[in-house]
């Protein structure tokens, strides 16, 4: 069994309060603060410090330490757009090889998303949980490992703005029903269906998370800015 070492603990727990909003954009993360609050010495949290970097969750700025990256409206854009690339390319790929089992998994993974959202108050992160199961199940049935990197790498930036988006009743109600329309096409066979589904997914979730991205003065943006969100450039060979 594989135990996790004290950074890997850290790492977590920080990540947790990066995603749910707890330690702010811009915040800084001081090691000394850290320590007394996890009860660990210094390394751990400064091993966590360097993987939460490589995962895009903080930076590091000369002299001055660590603090939680910020995100501006063009880096929501840039994750979004590769997100809807990878994700419609994978359900592609995964149709060639998909069976009934497959597809039950995928199913039972709205199921369980399904069952959260009808048990307020929502737990935001236990939605994250089953919805990221749904998506994990179709990157490997995929099958290409470099595309799954790319989307791990992305991963938990993901996870930080659709913490937020997800906040908003109309997008979670949307978020669940485009799951089961996917799952339904799969299940047809409906390759091109689910395809432009997923894309569609994933730029609703675009166009909301831009939204809420807030302005430099601190609010919410009135609209989703100088970016295209129905992304003809998106279009892959299927």
């Amino acid at each position: 069994m594989d135990i996790e070492s004290l950074g890997d603990l850290a790492q977590k727990h920080i990540r947790e309060l990066i995603i749910t909003g707890a330690f702010k954009p811009g915040q800084q993360l001081k090691e000394e603060e850290l320590c007394s609050r996890f009860q660990i010495s210094r390394p751990p949290i400064r091993e966590a410090f360097k993987m939460l970097e490589a995962e895009g969750l903080v930076t590091r700025r000369p002299r001055r330490g660590v603090f939680v990256a910020e995100m501006t409206a063009k880096d929501v854009w840039e994750i979004y757009t590769l997100k809807a690339v990878i994700y419609q390319m994978a359900t592609s790929l995964a149709m060639a090889v998909t069976t009934a089992k497959d597809v039950a998994a995928l199913e039972a993974a709205v199921a369980q998303m399904a069952a959260v959202v009808a048990s307020p108050p929502v737990d935001l992160r236990q939605y994250q949980l089953h919805h990221r199961a749904f998506h994990e199940t179709i990157m490997t049935l995929a099958g290409n490992d470099r595309l799954t990197r790319i989307e791990r790498n992305l991963r938990f930036q993901v996870s930080r703005i659709s913490y937020t988006s997800l906040q908003d009743p109309g997008h979670l109600q949307d978020s669940l029903a485009y799951h089961r329309r996917i799952a339904a096409a799969m299940r047809q066979g409906d390759r091109p269906l689910a395809c432009r589904l997923m894309k569609e997914h994933v730029l609703d979730a675009l166009d909301v998370a831009l939204r809420l991205q807030p302005d430099e003065s601190g609010e919410p943006v009135s609209g989703a800015g100088p970016f295209p969100a129905d992304a003809d450039l998106l279009e892959v060979a299927l």
